[in-house]
């Protein structure tokens, strides 16, 4: 746990030169963290040779409604979110959160996580597949876009639903 000891005190640095709480900067940092992990799975699965399995690059899915101009950015673009997800969900609960109560099994938080959660991600591959086709911009920069709408959906949702503010003497794992 040195590593969190570290982190620690380097968040409560960046606390104690601004005025925000060291719970929202440690949110922020497992969120840049999930942002680097969304964009690495992105580019793994859409521009590498790693999405070998997914269709090619272009392939349109027509729905009955809707057209997908792009099946492999919607595929390679969920599979980045949900990976991201599952990696602040982790980070969230050993670090950014650890003082609060939990007094739900972990599979029950993970799962109301998730839920809650699906704003941002709905946001992040809409804003991918909305905004690549029609702009023209790179996937990444969509999706940073994306990432950065569905923030405070997350704040809101971790600090009021997930973990609430109600600290506890217990030992928590």
């Amino acid at each position: 746990m040195p590593r969190l000891d570290r982190a620690n005190k380097t968040a409560r640095r960046l606390v104690d030169r601004l005025p925000v709480s060291t719970t929202l900067v440690k949110f922020l940092i497992v969120g840049g963290l999930g942002y680097l992990v969304n964009q690495t799975v992105l580019f793994l699965l859409y521009d590498s040779p790693a999405g070998f399995a997914l269709p090619a690059r272009g392939t349109d899915l027509r729905l009955i409604f809707v057209t997908i101009s792009d099946l492999t950015l919607l595929i390679a673009s969920i599979i980045a979110v949900e990976t991201a997800i599952a990696c602040n969900f982790y980070w969230h609960t050993r670090w950014t959160f650890r003082d609060r109560l939990r007094h739900r099994p972990l599979p029950v938080r993970y799962l109301i996580f998730h839920f809650t959660s699906i704003g941002s991600p709905v946001i992040s591959v809409a804003a991918v597949n909305i905004l690549t086709p029609a702009f023209g911009l790179t996937p990444y920069v969509s999706n940073t876009i994306g990432i950065l709408l569905g923030a405070s959906w997350n704040w809101t949702w971790n600090t009021l639903v997930i973990w609430p503010n109600r600290p506890t003497t217990e030992t928590l794992p």
